[in-house]
């Protein structure tokens, strides 16, 4: 086992430094590491790679959470709402109109791969924002649009797949509560621990991030949307306390993030991608075009210079679109087959990479 872990970290350390050099986000790089790992070792028997890749799950989705700025939202709720909700519902109807009439999925299956195909990572266009320039007016706009179509991906996702609704409504009351309490109680508490050496702040967010995980599996309700959830209510705490969300994102980005992402790429072949690539196309093909579609035509209201250009950044759903994917194939009962699972995270890469590459060729011009 010690031989399988110690070639996972050099595999992932490599895929770090390869995608630094090309420009590439570093989890697509990881994921193919996962690949071409997975053709030469078997690391079924090294069970501590799903458990970290597990928390790979959680504290990513934590960190999405922690990307809400409300301050941003509130200033440009209506503009954001408009862009959000074209970018997330026009792809998502349109997709899930084509699975169920032309391809003949069932409803659950076809939803299911609408809202992957259909959301934006906020981990993906923020930092593409931030190499444009200063965040001006505009672009902070984009951002709480790319805000709100992940907001609307995992609010359609938590009502669409949740076996217990009942448990529902007490679970947001809980978390009603806590949103209102948090802000007061955790903020006197960070201020009171800031700077000390045990890293107390810290280990109360990995305890939150611990209750998730056991809550979820009682209640069979999604870890991932509620450590989601539970990013969004903290946000405000921690993303004031600057050391503490470096460290968070160094931990999960540096460490969890690419155990994730390397243990997705064991569980595909090169094989199954090509086998599949007929149904990866049209996946593709008809999640870019109607995203591309959804945002421009909303963008031309609101951001007419930016609306081509945010119609092809928001088609960068890599992170949230594999975590969705993930869910519907390790789902029990089984929600997505491994063929459609494969093409999902084919086509995700494959429109992620398109939109990094044809953002940064449109850089100069925007």
């Amino acid at each position: 086992m010690r031989d399988e872990i110690i070639i996972m970290s050099a595999l992932i350390v490599f895929s770090g430094f390869i995608a630094l050099e090309l420009g590439f986000t570093t989890a697509i790089l990881e994921l193919f590491a996962g690949m071409i790992a997975g053709h030469f070792i078997d690391f079924t028997e090294v069970e501590i790679v799903e458990v970290l890749a597990d928390l790979g799950i959680l504290t990513l989705m934590y960190v999405a959470g922690l990307e809400i700025d409300f301050d941003q939202l509130q200033k440009r709720f209506k503009p954001s709402l408009v862009i959000g909700s074209a970018s997330f519902f026009f792809p998502f109807l349109f997709v899930f109109g084509f699975l169920q009439s032309i391809l003949l999925m069932e409803a659950k299956q076809a939803s299911l791969v609408a809202i992957a195909l259909s959301t934006t990572s906020i981990s993906i266009v923020y930092p593409i924002l931030r190499q444009a320039g200063d965040m001006t007016e505009d672009r902070k706009l984009i951002l709480s649009s790319a805000m709100m179509t992940e907001i609307l991906g995992i609010s359609v996702l938590s009502v669409f797949f949740t076996p217990n609704p009942v448990f529902i409504l007490f679970l947001i009351g809980g978390l009603f509560l806590f949103a209102k309490l948090f802000p007061f109680l955790g903020g006197k508490i960070f201020r009171y621990y800031k700077g000390n050496v045990a890293e107390f702040e810290f280990k109360i967010i990995l305890l939150l991030l611990l209750a998730v995980a056991v809550i979820s599996e009682q209640a069979g309700f999604e870890a991932a949307i509620l450590a989601f959830l539970t990013g969004m209510i903290t946000s405000e705490i921690v993303v004031q306390h600057e050391n503490l969300e470096m460290k968070l994102r160094g931990i999960v980005f540096g460490f969890f993030a690419p155990v994730f992402f390397f243990w997705v790429g064991l569980r595909i072949k090169f094989w199954s991608l090509l086998n599949n690539l007929p149904l990866l196309l049209v996946f593709f093909v008809i999640c870019f075009a109607a995203k591309y579609a959804g945002t421009y035509l909303a963008g031309r209201f609101f951001i007419p210079e930016k609306a081509k250009y945010t119609a092809i950044l928001f088609n960068a759903n890599l992170t949230i679109g594999i975590i969705i994917a993930f869910f519907g194939y390790e789902s029990v009962p089984q929600i997505l087959s491994f063929e459609v699972f494969s093409a999902i995270i084919g086509a995700v890469i494959l429109s992620s990479m398109s939109s990094i590459w044809l953002c940064r060729a449109k850089m100069p011009e925007y």
